[in-house]
């Protein structure tokens, strides 16, 4: 009977942590989604918790339990989709890229990522983002493809590397700001194929 009602109290906590779960997910959900909406108006400096937490709908108590304010908020936000972003390049390295020079499959991956975020990225590359996530999100990938992709630069001999670079992440910024400003017609398959053949024309034989 003791075993019957352990069992029946470990299904009951294991549930009540999942109700937790979704309850915290959807209350950091709505707090992202709104900081987006008012950073469309507004700088993040200008934003109070007060403000956000109405919007959200959301106790500022219940804010305070989760961010130290709303810095704090945007800088997790941005963590988050670093993360994404590393975990997506790690994937295509030397197999994927080196051997086939197919940029195809990496690229859909991070629009795709970027569609899933679009609230955020669109903020992000915007006319009131963060420099720092954008100086971060460089150096995370600048320090990628040295590593994985070195091979290749010294295939292609890119001498001027940096300034290859900086042109490559420049002109994938300018796309996702057309793309967000045109309304998102093409999908991040057909994002991708652009960006492949903006790399193939660019880069030297």
């Amino acid at each position: 009977m003791t075993k019957q009602n352990d069992s029946k109290d470990g299904g009951r906590a294991a549930v009540r942590t999942a109700t937790t779960d979704r309850r915290i997910r959807k209350t950091t959900a709505a707090l992202k989604h709104s900081l987006t909406e008012l950073m469309k108006k507004k700088k993040l400096k200008d934003i109070s918790v007060k403000e956000l937490t109405e919007l959200a709908d959301v106790n500022r108590g219940t804010f305070y339990l989760h961010y130290k304010d709303v810095f704090d908020l945007m800088e997790q936000s941005e963590d988050e989709l670093i993360c994404l972003l590393r975990d997506a390049v790690a994937k295509y390295s030397h197999d994927n890229i080196i051997y086939n020079e197919n940029f195809i499959p990496l690229f859909q991956e991070i629009y795709q990522i970027c569609l899933d975020n679009v609230d955020l990225v669109r903020i992000l590359v915007g006319e009131n983002g963060d420099i720092k996530f954008l100086n971060n999100l460089q150096l995370l990938l600048r320090d990628r493809f040295l590593r994985d992709w070195g091979s290749l630069i010294r295939k292609r001999k890119l001498e001027h590397f940096d300034a290859y670079f900086a042109f490559i992440v420049g002109g994938c910024i300018s796309l996702l700001q057309y793309w967000f400003r045109d309304g998102m017609q093409e999908s991040p398959i057909e994002l991708a194929e652009i960006t492949g053949q903006f790399l193939d024309r660019s880069l030297p034989y």
